[in-house]
């Protein structure tokens, strides 16, 4: 993980879904769906995420998630392919 930690959050490191997306080879929009499909099912997704927009190539701002260690975690558990192994 030390590759994708962008920044700190309350003393915390926490990653970027569009840093996940880049080292995990996955489109950005499918790493959102997968961080808004785990919204509905964890209780406790306000401490594990934190929502926030990032501007795209062209300067518009995108949706996008910083997450702590647990929300990291908890999202790349359902990823396959060569670069989860």
């Amino acid at each position: 993980m030390t590759d994708i930690i962008l920044s700190t959050q309350n003393g915390e490191p926490v990653a970027s879904s569009r840093q996940i997306a880049e080292n995990f080879e996955k489109r950005h929009d499918h790493v959102i769906r997968d961080i808004d499909t785990i919204k509905k099912d964890v209780p406790n997704f306000g401490e594990m995420f934190f929502e926030t927009t990032v501007p795209d190539s062209y300067g518009r701002e995108q949706r996008a998630y910083l997450m702590n260690r647990d929300g990291f975690s908890l999202l790349v558990m359902g990823f396959t392919g060569k670069a989860a192994l």
